[in-house]
Formats: structure tokens, C-alpha cells, sequence
């Protein structure tokens, strides 16, 4: 995601209320986990405060924005499962803005994925174990 579209997405928030989430938010672009993950509840709880259809579209993005940095954080650690199921859910519930941002994240998470199976030879048996 470019910096400016963080920006307009920021303020955007800020103006719908979310000052708590952007403060998150920022903390988790500069890698902080536990920012991170509150960010993403903070925008979960919107998405729930009432009917979907009275959900601003803002929270949507803003959820989109903050499975985007967990799935990062996971990622880096090598924990492509529960990357996948972040980005997963960003896909599901969060908003269009950021959606190629998220469908950009799965295909290199899979990669990543496909890339880190290795095959080992268990031996004379001919076995071999896929981890």
C-alpha cells in the first residue's frame, strides 16, 4: 500500500472517530504486534456494532489496513498459516479499497508457503517425509 493511500485512509478514520486506531495503526507500521492486533480489534468492533449494511465502508478499510500488518508480522515469522487466515478475513470482511493490497499479500504468502515445503529422505526405505 503507498504511503498516501495510509494517509487518506488514516485521516479518513480519524474523521469517522477512530483516533484510538490510528494511533494503533501507526505504532503497527512500525512493526509493534501488540498495536497490531489492537488495531484489528478495534476495527472488528465496528464491523459489528450493528447492522452490516450500517457499517461505514471506512471501517472496512481500516480492517483491511490492519489484517494487512498482522499478516505481515506473521509472515516475517515464518507463520504462513495464520498469515493466510488474517488475510483471509481481511478479504471477507474488510473493504475494496485495499483488496488488491490483500490479494497481492495471499499470492506471496502462498509462495512463500510452496517455497518453504521440503522434502525429506527418510533412508533406504524409499519414504519420504513433506513437512
Amino acid at each position: 500500500m503507498l504511503d498516501w493511500e495510509s494517509a487518506a485512509l488514516l485521516y479518513l478514520i480519524s474523521e469517522h472517530g477512530g483516533y484510538a486506531y490510528v494511533s494503533m495503526a501507526v505504532l503497527a507500521s512500525g512493526g509493534d504486534i501488540c498495536a497490531m492486533t489492537a488495531a484489528r480489534e478495534m476495527a472488528w468492533e465496528q464491523l459489528h456494532s450493528g447492522l452490516w449494511h450500517s457499517v461505514l465502508l471506512v471501517w472496512r478499510d481500516a480492517y483491511s489496513m490492519a489484517c494487512l500488518h498482522v499478516a505481515q508480522y506473521h509472515s516475517g515469522n515464518d507463520e504462513f498459516r495464520e498469515a493466510l487466515k488474517v488475510l483471509d478475513l481481511g478479504i471477507i470482511m474488510g473493504g475494496m479499497l485495499l483488496r488488491k493490497d490483500l490479494d497481492s499479500a495471499v499470492a506471496k504468502v502462498s509462495e512463500q508457503t510452496r517455497r518453504s515445503v521440503r522434502v525429506f529422505d527418510l533412508g533406504d526405505s524409499g519414504a519420504q517425509f513433506v513437512e
